[in-house]
């Protein structure tokens, strides 16, 4: 094997000196700098230059010529530059010659071969050499082969070479491994222990703007009403209120409004609620139907868990709501999926309605189509249809709601939460007190809205146990349970319920965003390294800017899975294809 142990570069400084200097610093990297000589850095101030270069050339054992897009025509005053008997380069190649050394022409920047018949007859011996070339965009890969050239290292195993070929070739391969690995992660909730998913979900519910006409009218049992009314709201005052309740109802419906709903629950029975029944019925049985909606936060026996004069009065619905990640992503059940054994297709039973979706509806549930992801009720065909989020199954049976159970599948409504203070102006709420009187909140007030009543900030401290947590980003503020009801109610009846994609969707995108990851890692494997990164970059921005429009239709993607999908696409089939290379260019540096 033959062990080259000095090599001279010739170059013509007008024509490839940059290009001459990469070289060589290259080439000392790999045999040392006492083994590369470069006339630049390498011939001392007053030396003989044409008794140096025959020396070194004398004592080299390789002539490495550098041959630019110019080299052959450089020309001065005399002509070209090449037939002249001073020229540095002339008498480099020909010292070579005479002293029969190996002789390896290197093209760069785009330089074409020299025909023989361009060449002066003492020099046309080059023509017949093979001359590698230099690509800057593969420099490292056309290195590794001149060096292997070089050293006489035989050429790497050809089968070999084919199966890290096939490996490199097998992008779909890797890209449809690494999108299962992804999709397995993100439905089994693996992105949620960081809160990745999440984040990014409320990142688009927030960017996908506000919910559109707000139908709510919150009327808040607060402190204030407490005072007014001289009581506590209390269970040893629940008779009082309830009465109270039913003048509500009546004054509602006297004034047009669509429907009053309770998040509160009537789990006690008191004297007074066959008034509150009755207040219902009449709502229920008016010239223009108003809808009755009492909350409902546990089943018994699989009934609701409300005393009886209330549960054929009026329709109930379910309080629960759903935090995920510590108040990051506040979801509503809408319902309960109850597939018949066997039973296949896209329409299913659905039952167990939410106070939202009570509040929005009148009509009672019947199913839900899987195919659309609507809730289709017993009545004409709703125009625009109801949507829902998406299918969750029920991990485990939770405390705070005991309307479901584990393993039950609920249709969910992601909310878009409301900025803080909201619910809370004038404009939105009115205290309980004041709405009962109506020379404090006239009839115009209730007129076509829906009335949600509901526990806000009571005069005794800790007195509402309802309070939840919201953070928007890094802070956090609280809000009353009845605020996250009047988000739900207004966002179902806007009709932007934000949808995320179905599981084959879901797969379609993820696989796309793999795919682009691909084509960076393969149609960028020879150019810089910045370049593959900016394009990524560019990539993941567009894919980002996507998201958003979707998210103003109301669309949202899962970013955390497909920008993941992307880069780790990116970087496995750039580390197989190095590999692969790796192989073919193998190198060896002398000891």
């Amino acid at each position: 094997m033959f062990q080259p142990s000095r090599l001279f570069i010739s170059y013509r400084r007008s024509d490839a000196e940059t290009s001459a200097r990469g070289l060589c610093e290259a080439l000392r990297a790999r045999f040392g700098a006492d083994r590369v000589f470069f006339d630049t850095s390498d011939i001392p101030y007053g030396d003989d230059f044409v008794r140096l270069v025959r020396e070194r050339i004398a004592a080299s054992d390789v002539v490495l010529v550098v041959i630019g897009p110019h080299w052959l025509d450089a020309r001065n005053e005399r002509g070209r530059r090449l037939e002249q008997a001073d020229d540095p380069v002339r008498l480099e190649l020909l010292t070579a010659l005479e002293h029969a050394k190996r002789i390896v022409p290197v093209r760069v920047e785009g330089a074409t071969a020299p025909a023989a018949d361009a060449l002066p007859t003492e020099l046309r011996a080059l023509a017949v050499l093979n001359m590698p070339e230099i690509h800057g965009a593969s420099f490292d890969i056309d290195l590794n082969e001149l060096v292997r050239q070089l050293l006489g290292e035989p050429a790497p195993d050809p089968r070999r070479w084919a199966r890290l070929a096939g490996i490199a070739r097998g992008g779909p391969v890797v890209t449809a491994l690494i999108v299962a690995a992804l999709l397995a992660a993100n439905w089994t909730g693996l992105f949620d222990l960081l809160n990745l998913d999440t984040q990014a979900q409320r990142l688009l519910l927030a960017a996908g703007g506000p919910n559109t006409g707000e139908p709510v009218l919150l009327v808040a049992i607060d402190a204030a009403s407490e005072q007014r009314l001289g009581r506590t709201f209390a269970p040893d005052h629940a008779a009082e209120w309830r009465l109270d309740h039913a003048r509500l109802i009546d004054r509602a419906g006297r004034a047009g409004a669509a429907a009053v709903v309770f998040d509160l629950y009537f789990e006690t029975p008191t004297d007074a609620d066959p008034v509150l029944a009755d207040a219902a019925r009449r709502a229920r049985a008016a010239a223009r139907p108003m809808r009755v909606v009492f909350g409902v936060r546990q089943l018994i026996a699989g009934a609701p868990a409300l005393v009886e004069p209330l549960q054929h009065a009026a329709t109930w619905g379910s309080l629960c709501l759903t935090d995920r990640g510590g108040g990051l992503l506040w979801s509503a059940p809408l319902a309960v999926l109850r597939p018949a054994a066997g039973a296949g297709g896209e329409l299913v039973s659905a039952d167990t309605p939410s106070l939202a979706l009570s509040a929005v509806v009148g009509e009672r549930l019947l199913d839900a189509d899987l195919a659309r992801r609507q809730l289709r009720f017993d009545g004409p065909a709703r125009d625009p249809p109801l949507r829902y989020s998406s299918l969750e199954r029920q991990r485990l049976d939770l405390p705070g709601c005991r309307v479901t159970r584990a393993g039950d599948v609920r249709p969910m409504l992601l909310l878009r939460v409301a900025p803080a203070g909201h619910w809370r102006s004038a404009t939105r709420s009115v205290s309980y007190a004041q709405a009962l009187d109506p020379l404090q909140t006239p009839d115009a007030r209730f007129a076509g809205r829906i009335v949600l009543v509901g526990l806000t900030a009571l005069d005794r401290p800790g007195a509402n146990a309802d309070v939840h947590v919201v953070r928007d980003g890094y802070a956090q503020r609280t809000v009353y349970g009845v605020e996250l009801q009047a988000d739900a109610i207004s966002t179902l009846a806007g009709g932007r319920v934000p949808r995320r994609l179905t599981a084959d969707r879901q797969l379609l995108s993820t696989l796309a965003a793999g795919l682009l990851g691909g084509a960076v890692a393969i149609g960028g494997f020879q150019r810089p390294a910045w370049q593959r990164r900016v394009a990524l970059l560019a990539l993941a921005l567009a894919w980002l800017a996507l998201a958003v429009w979707l998210a103003r239709r109301a669309v949202l993607l899962d970013v955390v899975t497909d920008l993941a999908a992307l880069f780790l696409t990116a970087a496995a089939l750039r580390a197989v294809q190095v590999m692969a290379r790796r192989f073919q260019a193998f190198r060896r540096i002398p000891t």
